[in-house]
């Protein structure tokens, strides 16, 4: 149990105009995490960044950044960088010159300057173009740039991805990586884009309809969906019988039409599932090995807590 989160919320709800919002966000970020606040679109992630960065002064429950109270976020002791939704460019200005105002203004002298981080998000032939001029990817990197000046400990971005295309996406996700890996700072980045994110994450938080879903390192949460199965052959009732005695297979759903789907323990044996299908003349015509991915995560919590809600 970590005794000090560098982010953190426990039982955080918000209401506007007397409609609930968020119900019951709980996460904890520890220090050196690239952790991904993710879920669809409208789940409640800006909000949730929102109330942590003391945005938004009606929300309940248990908040604090880098160990001060959200509410007092002015006397957070180290550096925190902010990239919010939407960017906040000012339009009559240059990316330089959005960057060197915001450096007066939080009164930055040291670490990164502006044409390092301009460097670093893929901006330096941007420079001198007004907020106005920038496109939807480039103002997403211009914040984060904007977030990257000084020294920071702690990054929060949202949705930092929207709108860039996959190069600007993979300079992203790199820079993330580097930053967490190589020079310890906590990276906090909210995302729908569960496949992108999936391989630069450490830990995650899945959240859907003001809810946390669940919580955990990427790598458990794949190892327990497991990865799967899918078999198409001529005799399905078969197969699925024999999958269902196999070694390391978790659970079989015989989908009809000779379709069969499995979920996989890492100790399965493929190679001797396929030799005992062939070998029972099933008629195996394709045998495909599905790695487990964040989509296959979110789902399944998603189809459990409707289960229970409906219970």
């Amino acid at each position: 149990m970590v005794e000090t989160f560098v982010l953190e919320a426990r039982g955080l709800e918000v209401a506007f105009g007397g409609v609930p919002i968020l119900k019951g966000v709980d996460l904890g970020v520890e220090p050196g995490d690239l952790y991904g606040l993710l879920g669809r679109n409208g789940a409640g992630k800006t909000t949730t960044l929102r109330c942590l960065l003391g945005l938004l002064p009606g929300a309940r429950g248990k908040l604090r950044v880098l160990g001060t109270p959200a509410k007092s976020i002015h006397e957070v002791p180290h550096g925190l960088g902010v990239a919010l939704d939407p960017p906040g460019m000012d339009d009559s200005l240059t990316v330089r010159q959005n960057l060197e105002l915001a450096r007066i203004r939080g009164g930055i002298s040291g670490g990164r300057g502006v044409d390092e981080v301009l460097d670093l998000v893929g901006l330096t032939h941007r420079a001198g173009n007004r907020g106005d001029r920038l496109s939807h990817g480039q103002s997403r990197r211009a914040a984060v740039a904007r977030a990257l000046l000084g020294s920071p400990k702690l990054l929060v971005m949202d949705e930092p991805l929207s709108g860039l295309d996959p190069e600007g996406v993979e300079t992203l996700l790199d820079l993330f990586r580097q930053l967490s890996r190589d020079e310890g700072v906590t990276v906090v980045v909210s995302s729908h884009h569960l496949r992108e994110v999936e391989e630069v994450c450490t830990r995650v938080g899945l959240v859907d309809a003001g809810r946390t879903l669940l919580e955990g390192s990427v790598r458990e949460l794949l190892e327990e969906a497991g990865d799967g199965l899918r078999v198409q052959c001529h005799k399905d009732e078969a197969a699925a019988a024999l999958l269902a005695q196999a070694r390391g297979v978790r659970k079989v759903d015989n989908l009809g039409e000779g379709l069969i789907r499995a979920k996989l323990d890492a100790d399965a044996d493929l190679e001797g599932i396929l030799a005992n299908l062939v070998g029972q003349d099933c008629g195996v015509s394709s045998f495909t090995p599905e790695r487990a991915s964040l989509v296959d995560v979110f789902h399944n919590a998603v189809r459990k807590a409707d289960r229970e809600a409906q219970e």
